[in-house]
């Protein structure tokens, strides 16, 4: 009698460890499903593209060496002004996000001066119904100090933002594009960013 009272209590047991396993493995495939299908599609972007650096990283010069390798051509400025924005009929813009002080110091500018670039050159290019991308792809590095002021500056004010997933821990990208209503594609790798500017640039369909 003794047995089989506990031969009935490993069967509940199992049953109820399998029940709760079933329903862990289904909220996991639908929360996977769910950001499947939350992703947006990127953007169709034309040329001419000009690319500059909202605080002088190396990141800006990362996108144009990668637009080149995929045979995307462009025009890198890490100084772009408006003036630069208006001697050619460009399209679209990208715009990376993070300062770094050893960059700034090399072109001769500090931050304000930085600012004061980025937002003017925003604004025209607003002006001219340009496609605007904000890249955040150096991750951690590029969120601290003035990199903050970077990406409150740009962040909030593009079309489309690409951020690297070690940038984003904080989650602090994901709320300006919700506050914001801005698209926003997370990558882990930096490799990606190949796939990633051929689908912007190259795949029409």
């Amino acid at each position: 009698m003794c047995s089989k009272i506990l031969r009935i209590k490993k069967a509940k047991k199992s049953y109820l460890l399998l029940t709760i396993c079933s329903i862990f493995f289904l909220i996991l495939v639908q929360t996977n499903f769910a950001n499947e299908v939350e992703e947006p599609p990127l953007p169709k972007a034309e040329l001419p593209l000009l690319i500059t650096t909202a605080g002088q990283s190396p990141g800006a010069v990362s996108i144009s060496v990668i637009c080149k390798r995929n045979k995307i051509e462009n025009d890198f400025l890490n100084l772009a002004t408006v003036e630069d924005l208006n001697a050619k009929e460009y399209k679209t813009l990208i715009i990376t996000m993070g300062t770094s002080g050893k960059g700034m110091g090399a072109a001769g500018i500090d931050i304000n001066y930085e600012l004061d670039r980025i937002e003017k050159l925003i604004e025209e290019a607003r002006k001219k119904n340009m496609l605007i991308l904000g890249f955040h792809i150096e991750g951690e590095a590029r969120r601290t100090g003035h990199c903050e002021e970077s990406i409150d500056l740009v962040a909030p004010r593009v079309d489309y933002l690409i951020v690297r997933s070690d940038g984003n821990k904080d989650g602090r990208f994901t709320e300006i594009a919700q506050t914001y209503g801005i698209p926003l594609r997370i990558f882990k790798e930096s490799i990606e960013l190949h796939d990633i500017l051929k689908e912007i640039f190259i795949d029409k369909e």
